[in-house]
């Protein structure tokens, strides 16, 4: 008998009763109020003609005109609206989703390190891991509604991202589009900004694979190996089980942590970073190589096959792609780069 797996709720927090909405609504719209109130106040009184900064926090407003004064009452609106919400119905915790943000903060908190690391403020990070985590789901979603249509029967069902269903592809395009705008934004260039953040990606990755596993998606074809696990049918009725399987979910976790340590110490090699990127386009090669691997196991159960074949899957095909192309842009680059770089200057005879 092997084990079942199925994971996908760990918790439920219960509504809110209506003392504690009211209790917390209270607090969370004075706090908002008072806190707008004091903005207004110091950026009234430093528009005034001749206004000089008294303390450190009005030297800080007047440092940043562009903040709002208004930001704590919309933060304190937003709160009020989710304990509303929260009110009338249960919280639950999604193994899936808990487990994406842990992997974000996760790969976000290593990456700040490594901006430290290079001479840069760890701040352009944090400054870009919301938006990078907005963007990448949403492009993840849409991309997964497009290679799997016929498992959602309405437009309701699309951001139901609780239950999985995000490929990781469409995060790529996500975070390239992110991180070419903030590389703008910050006077970085995409590379440089890519080169801090590719290192950390595949720590977030291995977390998100753990969410897999626990959620009972993504797993492998069947087999009889003594780690076997039974997973729910994916578009199954509720209560089907997969036969033994292979938990290629956790191959992938696994697999993950040792491309990251690998990184982690590639990072710090001059032959990894001989020029801006190049550090990057080794994270796209290895990751099109673990998925290409992780599809052997999946084919035939979660990994749908290219035009009917029975031996290459979508993901394979597209990771086989994307290395012919990393590869030639990798010594296109590579060639550039020595060509700039001065030549030794012959001794005069």
């Amino acid at each position: 008998m092997r084990i079942r797996l199925m994971y996908p709720i760990l918790a439920v927090v219960p509504p809110l009763s209506s003392l504690w909405f009211s209790v917390l609504a209270a607090l969370s719209l004075a706090l908002g109020l008072g806190l707008t109130a004091r903005n207004l106040s110091r950026t009234s009184r430093l528009a005034a003609p001749g206004a000089v900064a008294v303390d450190a926090g009005e030297a800080q407003v007047q440092a940043q005109p562009e903040d709002s004064p208004f930001a704590p009452l919309f933060i304190g609106a937003f709160v009020v609206a989710l304990s509303w919400v929260w009110s009338h119905n249960p919280i639950k915790l999604h193994s899936y989703g808990l487990l994406l943000i842990v992997g974000f903060v996760a790969a976000a908190w290593n990456a700040s390190l490594e901006a430290k690391r290079r001479g840069y403020d760890p701040n352009i990070v944090l400054d870009l891991a919301l938006p990078l985590l907005l963007v990448c789901i949403v492009a993840c979603r849409i991309l997964y509604i497009v290679l799997n249509r016929s498992q959602f029967s309405s437009p309701a069902q699309w951001i139901r991202i609780w239950d999985g269903g995000l490929s990781f592809h469409g995060a790529l395009v996500g975070a390239v589009a992110v991180v070419s705008f903030y590389g703008w934004k910050h006077k970085l260039g995409f590379w440089k900004l890519a080169d801090i953040i590719a290192p950390s990606v595949f720590l977030g990755y291995a977390f998100g694979r753990v969410g897999c596993l626990l959620n009972g998606c993504c797993y492998g074809e069947p087999c009889d190996l003594p780690w076997a696990v039974r997973f729910p049918v994916e578009g199954g009725p509720p209560g089907a089980f997969t036969p033994p399987s292979h938990p290629a979910q956790l191959y992938s976790t696994i697999l993950a942590l040792c491309l990251f340590a690998w990184m982690q110490k590639a990072k710090t090699q001059p032959k990894w970073n001989r020029f801006p990127g190049e550090l990057t386009l080794l994270f796209f090669a290895l990751y099109a190589c673990e998925r290409f691997v992780i599809e052997i196991f999946r084919r035939g159960a979660t990994a749908r096959p290219i035009l009917g074949s029975s031996w290459i899957t979508e993901a394979q095909f597209a990771s086989l792609v994307g290395l012919f192309f990393i590869g030639a842009f990798w010594m296109l680059r590579s060639r550039l780069s020595q060509a700039r770089v001065p030549s030794p200057q012959q001794p005069q005879q």
